[in-house]
Protein backbone atom coordinates (compact mmCIF):
# COMPACT_ATOMS: atom_id res chain seq x y z
CA UNK A 1 0.00 0.00 0.00
CA UNK A 2 3.07 2.24 0.53
CA UNK A 3 4.39 1.89 -2.47
CA UNK A 4 0.96 2.22 -3.95
CA UNK A 5 0.70 5.82 -2.48
CA UNK A 6 4.36 6.44 -3.25
CA UNK A 7 3.47 5.97 -6.93
CA UNK A 8 0.85 8.31 -7.02
CA UNK A 9 2.32 10.79 -5.38
CA UNK A 10 5.26 10.34 -7.86
CA UNK A 11 2.79 10.45 -10.88
CA UNK A 12 0.76 13.65 -9.44
CA UNK A 13 4.02 15.22 -9.17
CA UNK A 14 5.17 14.67 -12.41
CA UNK A 15 1.71 15.42 -13.82
CA UNK A 16 2.40 18.72 -11.87
CA UNK A 17 5.44 19.75 -13.04
CA UNK A 18 4.48 18.94 -16.91
CA UNK A 19 1.45 21.27 -16.58
CA UNK A 20 4.09 24.06 -14.94
CA UNK A 21 6.09 23.97 -17.45
CA UNK A 22 3.31 23.77 -20.24
CA UNK A 23 1.77 27.05 -18.11
CA UNK A 24 5.31 28.75 -18.08
CA UNK A 25 5.45 27.90 -22.00
CA UNK A 26 2.53 29.80 -22.97
CA UNK A 27 3.15 32.45 -20.85
CA UNK A 28 6.38 32.80 -22.66
CA UNK A 29 4.92 32.74 -25.90
CA UNK A 30 2.08 35.63 -24.71
CA UNK A 31 4.35 38.19 -23.41
CA UNK A 32 6.91 37.82 -26.80
CA UNK A 33 3.37 38.21 -29.02
CA UNK A 34 2.60 41.28 -26.74
CA UNK A 35 6.61 42.59 -27.12
CA UNK A 36 6.05 42.25 -30.97
CA UNK A 37 2.68 43.69 -30.79
CA UNK A 38 4.26 47.06 -28.78
CA UNK A 39 7.24 46.87 -31.24
CA UNK A 40 5.39 46.66 -34.21
CA UNK A 41 3.01 49.74 -33.05
CA UNK A 42 6.12 52.16 -31.61
CA UNK A 43 8.06 51.56 -35.12
CA UNK A 44 4.76 51.96 -37.25
CA UNK A 45 3.63 55.25 -35.08
CA UNK A 46 7.16 56.63 -34.57
CA UNK A 47 7.57 56.44 -38.19
CA UNK A 48 3.90 58.36 -38.51
CA UNK A 49 5.14 61.00 -36.15
CA UNK A 50 8.11 61.34 -38.17
CA UNK A 51 6.25 61.88 -41.64
CA UNK A 52 3.81 64.56 -39.75
CA UNK A 53 6.93 66.25 -37.87
CA UNK A 54 8.62 67.02 -41.45
CA UNK A 55 5.63 68.15 -43.18
CA UNK A 56 5.19 70.44 -40.59
CA UNK A 57 8.49 71.73 -41.08
CA UNK A 58 8.30 71.61 -44.97
CA UNK A 59 5.04 73.85 -44.21
CA UNK A 60 6.85 76.20 -41.69
CA UNK A 61 9.96 76.60 -43.78
CA UNK A 62 6.95 77.89 -46.45
CA UNK A 63 5.16 80.34 -44.01
CA UNK A 64 9.15 81.45 -43.63
CA UNK A 65 9.97 82.38 -47.23
CA UNK A 66 6.40 84.23 -47.16
CA UNK A 67 7.06 86.27 -44.06
CA UNK A 68 10.89 87.43 -45.67
CA UNK A 69 9.22 88.00 -49.27
CA UNK A 70 6.71 91.05 -47.33
CA UNK A 71 9.87 92.48 -46.71
CA UNK A 72 9.40 93.51 -43.14
CA UNK A 73 12.29 93.74 -41.04
CA UNK A 74 10.82 92.05 -37.83
CA UNK A 75 8.68 89.39 -40.12
CA UNK A 76 12.24 88.39 -41.53
CA UNK A 77 13.28 87.86 -38.08
CA UNK A 78 10.26 86.09 -37.27
CA UNK A 79 10.97 84.24 -39.93
CA UNK A 80 14.32 83.01 -38.79
CA UNK A 81 12.94 82.40 -35.85
CA UNK A 82 10.43 79.54 -37.95
CA UNK A 83 13.65 78.54 -40.15
CA UNK A 84 15.09 77.55 -36.94
CA UNK A 85 11.92 75.95 -35.29
CA UNK A 86 11.83 73.83 -39.41
CA UNK A 87 15.16 72.73 -38.65
CA UNK A 88 14.57 70.92 -35.02
CA UNK A 89 11.53 69.66 -36.11
CA UNK A 90 13.42 68.28 -39.05
CA UNK A 91 15.90 66.48 -37.15
CA UNK A 92 13.24 65.16 -34.75
CA UNK A 93 10.94 63.61 -38.02
CA UNK A 94 14.44 62.02 -39.35
CA UNK A 95 15.01 60.82 -35.79
CA UNK A 96 11.20 59.14 -35.64
CA UNK A 97 11.62 57.84 -39.08
CA UNK A 98 14.66 56.28 -38.92
CA UNK A 99 14.69 54.64 -35.51
CA UNK A 100 13.94 51.49 -34.78
CA UNK A 101 11.58 50.19 -32.12
CA UNK A 102 14.05 48.93 -29.99
CA UNK A 103 15.60 51.83 -29.67
CA UNK A 104 13.24 54.26 -29.32
CA UNK A 105 11.77 51.94 -26.29
CA UNK A 106 15.52 51.49 -24.54
CA UNK A 107 15.80 55.31 -24.98
CA UNK A 108 12.22 55.57 -22.92
CA UNK A 109 13.10 53.01 -20.43
CA UNK A 110 16.79 54.81 -19.52
CA UNK A 111 14.86 58.90 -19.47
CA UNK A 112 12.45 56.75 -16.68
CA UNK A 113 15.55 55.46 -15.10
CA UNK A 114 17.49 58.38 -14.87
CA UNK A 115 14.26 60.98 -14.52
CA UNK A 116 11.34 58.71 -12.37
CA UNK A 117 9.71 62.20 -11.66
CA UNK A 118 9.55 63.37 -14.57
CA UNK A 119 7.91 60.23 -15.68
CA UNK A 120 5.59 60.25 -12.36
CA UNK A 121 4.45 63.91 -12.85
CA UNK A 122 3.44 63.15 -16.52
CA UNK A 123 1.77 60.10 -15.42
CA UNK A 124 -0.13 62.34 -12.79
CA UNK A 125 -0.54 65.35 -15.71
CA UNK A 126 -2.21 62.29 -17.84
CA UNK A 127 -4.59 60.76 -14.89
CA UNK A 128 -5.80 64.32 -14.26
CA UNK A 129 -6.84 64.67 -18.05
CA UNK A 130 -8.63 61.63 -18.54
CA UNK A 131 -10.14 62.10 -15.03
CA UNK A 132 -11.91 65.04 -16.24
CA UNK A 133 -12.39 64.39 -19.96
CA UNK A 134 -14.46 60.40 -18.33
CA UNK A 135 -16.40 63.23 -16.01
CA UNK A 136 -17.26 65.55 -18.48
CA UNK A 137 -18.29 62.88 -20.79
CA UNK A 138 -20.27 60.23 -18.40
CA UNK A 139 -22.19 63.90 -17.26
CA UNK A 140 -23.10 64.54 -20.99
CA UNK A 141 -24.02 60.55 -20.74
CA UNK A 142 -26.25 60.93 -17.91
CA UNK A 143 -28.51 64.19 -18.73
CA UNK A 144 -28.24 62.39 -22.34
CA UNK A 145 -30.07 59.23 -20.96
CA UNK A 146 -33.04 60.55 -19.31
CA UNK A 147 -36.45 61.38 -20.52
CA UNK A 148 -37.61 64.74 -21.77
CA UNK A 149 -38.84 67.25 -19.43
CA UNK A 150 -42.12 66.97 -18.12
CA UNK A 151 -44.78 69.67 -20.03
CA UNK A 152 -44.39 71.70 -16.17
CA UNK A 153 -40.93 72.12 -17.61
CA UNK A 154 -39.19 71.31 -14.17
CA UNK A 155 -36.43 68.47 -14.84
CA UNK A 156 -36.85 66.39 -11.71
CA UNK A 157 -33.71 64.88 -12.09
CA UNK A 158 -31.65 68.08 -11.94
CA UNK A 159 -31.32 70.29 -8.68
CA UNK A 160 -34.01 73.28 -8.68
CA UNK A 161 -32.19 76.46 -7.53
CA UNK A 162 -34.47 79.06 -5.57
CA UNK A 163 -34.25 82.26 -4.94
CA UNK A 164 -32.45 83.09 -1.84
CA UNK A 165 -34.65 85.37 0.13
CA UNK A 166 -33.25 87.34 3.35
Amino acid sequence: MNTNMEQAREGAGQTAGSVKETAQEQVGEVAEKGRGMLRRQVDERSTMAGRQASSAAETLRQTASQMREQGDPQKARMASFADQGADRLERVGGYLTGADADELLGRAEDLARQQPLLIAGAGLLVGIAAARVLKASSTDRYYRARPAAPVSGIEPWRPQLSPVVP
